[in-house]
């Protein structure tokens, strides 16, 4: 009798490779003893697949369609966490400018959804977006976050909570712990992940005394006490900034990525925090082929899979979409532009066409006083000026202030250049040279264009859609030479399947696949940015035996 065991292995394990790498397939290695070692071969044979893909940028978008009504509504700005086969989604704001405060669970093997309630008498998180969610131990610590102001009546403050929840997994409950003083100021947009037994979080936007500011500290909480603690840092410090990314290199350094300063000030940097002595020292690490980076990373998702940054973001081929053009860098002392160095301003400043004759070399000495260089070019250009130049220093006016070289609209309204005079008759002739040209071209009776042969129009691909961008952190602990570096992407990052662009969403790693949710989607017709509940994985293409 033929059963499925008569199969090769090739097709059994292809077979395999079609189910969720989760309860599905742990499940199957309990049919027997070579089940199990074909699974062992499926999981080694995907993580190595992914690890390719992800390097090779061969990577696809699958869009799930829920089977149920069972489904979170539409939100943007959410805290996400996976842990143990599940994916939980906390919170968000909504196209209504308000937030969530309920609890999701997206079972990854049997791709259904499950809302968290809590029983007893445990408070639930206040409603907000742009908290922080981690896992550690069968609870999710939930931290910070917003809450947008109504629309009526206008003109008021975000509300920003310092809150601390914990929901416990195995009971299914919220619960407050006990801390003791001093606890961080009320913050979001802000980042946090586990190092050992404790969290540490990083910067946001957090409310003072006397108002709300972008910031830079660092503080850790201990998971087993549950005490915050303000470290002290050492050395250059990051900027202020929100929105940013944290990634957790191991149980003593972490990275900050990206992130933004404020309006025009994004950044695009990375820095390593050490965290082994008492004090935790601060390092910037060097940034190469920025040409191949991602655009906008603060507003757009990112994680860490196999000491790679995997960032979405706006198709690289096409013009920024909402791009901040102008970036300046920031410090502890305010905003600095980056100058030009004096050298390059004398090089690239234009000449003065009613002070200087053609072909002149521009004066690099600062304006003011009397232009002894540009008059002595001006005169051996223009004879006829000279008895006019002369009889200016009779009278003494020769010391008057003029001015500066770059300065072109000066009195342009009551005076004419000379240069137009002098050209005038060159661009009449040159006019009517081109004038008989066209016409001699037009008597001539060119030959008739041969026929053209139908060309099968291609169907072009949708551009407006999300992009991968990858950055190899693999050296980033190096002692010698420390670094990262983007990888360029393929075809501009875009993959097959990819879905229209999205803000405020949220990306996380599974087993071989990544899982994006949520966020803001740009409406065709009217520019408008609306929420969704979209729910996309980025996988290996399956290939055919």
């Amino acid at each position: 009798m033929t059963t499925i065991n008569s199969l090769p292995d090739e097709v059994l394990e292809f077979i395999l490779d079609l189910l969720p790498p989760y309860k599905d397939l742990e499940n199957c290695q309990l049919v027997a003893k070579h089940w199990a070692e074909l699974v062992r071969n499926v999981r080694f044979r995907k993580v190595i697949n992914f690890q390719r893909a992800i390097r090779e940028s061969n990577l696809c978008w699958q869009l799930w369609h829920p089977g149920d009504v069972r489904t979170p509504a539409a939100r943007y700005s959410h805290a996400v966490a996976v842990y143990k086969g599940f994916m939980y989604v906390f919170g968000g704001g909504s196209n209504e400018v308000t937030t969530f405060n309920d609890l999701w669970a997206f079972d990854l093997s049997t791709r259904t959804w499950e809302r968290c309630n809590s029983h007893g008498p445990h408070p639930y998180p206040s409603p907000k977006a742009r908290a922080t969610m981690v896992c550690h131990e069968d609870r999710l610590i939930v931290f910070g976050g917003l809450r947008y102001p109504p629309k009526h009546p206008p003109y008021q403050r975000i509300c920003l909570f310092d809150e601390l929840h914990v929901y416990n997994l195995a009971e299914k409950h919220w619960m407050i712990p006990k801390m003791s003083t001093p606890w961080p100021p009320a913050m979001a947009g802000h980042s946090a992940t586990i190092h050992g037994r404790q969290m540490v979080i990083f910067g946001g936007l957090q409310e003072t005394t006397f108002y709300v500011a972008n910031s830079n500290d660092v503080w850790s909480l201990d998971l087993d006490t549950f005490t915050w603690r303000k470290h002290e840092t050492s050395g250059q410090k990051p900027a202020p900034r929100i929105d940013h990314y944290q990634i957790r290199i191991d149980d003593e350094n972490l990275l900050i990525v990206g992130g933004l300063g404020g309006a025009n000030s994004p950044f695009t940097d990375m820095w390593l925090l050490t965290m082994t002595s008492p004090t935790w020292t601060w390092r910037e690490i060097p940034v190469r082929q920025r040409n191949f980076a991602a655009t906008r990373m603060w507003t757009n998702p990112a994680c860490e899979f196999d000491q790679k940054l995997i960032v979405l973001g706006q198709n690289c081929t096409l013009p920024a979409d909402l791009q901040v053009n102008k970036q300046m860098a920031l410090n502890s002392g305010g905003v600095q532009r980056i100058h030009q160095q004096p050298q390059q301003q004398a090089e690239l400043r234009l000449r003065n066409p009613h002070q200087d004759p053609p072909n002149a070399p521009v004066d690099p000495r600062p304006a003011g006083g009397g232009n002894l260089r540009g008059r002595q070019h001006l005169e051996e250009a223009v004879p006829e000026i000279r008895p006019l130049a002369r009889r200016g220093e009779h009278f003494g006016l020769q010391n008057l202030p003029r001015a500066p070289a770059h300065y072109h609209m000066g009195m342009l309204a009551f005076r004419e250049s000379w240069k137009s005079q002098l050209t005038r008759e060159r661009r009449l002739s040159a006019l009517q040279k081109h004038e008989d040209e066209l016409k001699a071209r037009q008597a001539v009776i060119q030959a008739p264009p041969p026929p053209k042969l139908p060309v099968k129009e291609v169907k072009k691909p949708r551009q407006n859609c999300e992009a991968i961008f990858i950055c190899d952190l693999s050296r980033v602990l190096d002692t010698a030479d420390p670094s990262a570096e983007w990888l360029e992407p393929r075809e501009g990052g875009v993959c097959a399947g990819a879905p229209l662009k999205n803000i405020m969403s949220s990306l996380v790693v599974g087993n071989g696949e990544l899982i994006c949710f949520g966020g803001l989607e740009q409406s065709v017709n009217c520019g408008n940015h609306t929420a969704n509940n979209h729910l996309h994985f980025i996988t290996v293409p399956h290939s055919v035996i």
